[in-house]
């Protein structure tokens, strides 16, 4: 199977989400970034959460993602998170989860404001933007950083994705 990084629909801007936990449990961060239908990355942010499994981080991730496209003014926001069983507590329920309970809840929160949010999956090799930025915010000590230039390592990785390079999943 062949995956790659597809841009927003028309209108939209494309929000690639991405928790780390190095350990699960272990020490984590998030990491997230905003882009236009051009792939051109409009935010960026990073945040280490501290001790914490790899779904809380990626729903942390979700949570600091949407919070961060409603700020910036975006009423039509298509989300993709590459967590599987994140995506599942949020569009089902948090039950089986009640430590994660209230991130849940604030992402419902987000959801019900005024805007058009999707919130889907997308295969990991598709999301290697979002991956490097939630390492970095796993290796970090700021508890949420808003970048408006990406670093210079991401570069290559969005300049793969705004040209449509495909990547083999084993």
């Amino acid at each position: 199977m062949l995956v790659r990084w597809v841009p927003p629909s028309e209108g939209a801007i494309k929000l690639n989400v991405d928790g780390s936990s190095r350990g699960n449990p272990g020490r984590a961060g998030c990491g997230g970034l905003l882009r236009d239908q051009d792939g051109n990355c409009v935010a960026e942010f990073l945040s280490y959460i501290g001790f914490a499994g790899s779904v809380e981080a990626e729903l942390m991730a979700i949570r600091h993602g949407l919070w961060l496209a409603w700020q910036s003014g975006y009423r039509k926001v298509e989300c993709e998170s590459d967590c599987m069983v994140a995506l599942k507590i949020i569009h089902d329920n948090a039950e089986d989860f009640p430590e994660l309970a209230d991130i849940v809840e604030e992402i419902h929160q987000l959801m019900l404001l005024e805007w058009d949010v999707t919130i889907y999956h997308i295969m990991r090799e598709g999301n290697s933007c979002a991956d490097f930025l939630a390492k970095m915010g796993s290796s970090s000590n700021s508890t949420f950083s808003l970048m408006m230039n990406p670093p210079p390592e991401l570069t290559a990785l969005l300049l793969a994705d705004s040209k449509g390079v495909l990547y083999s999943r084993v």
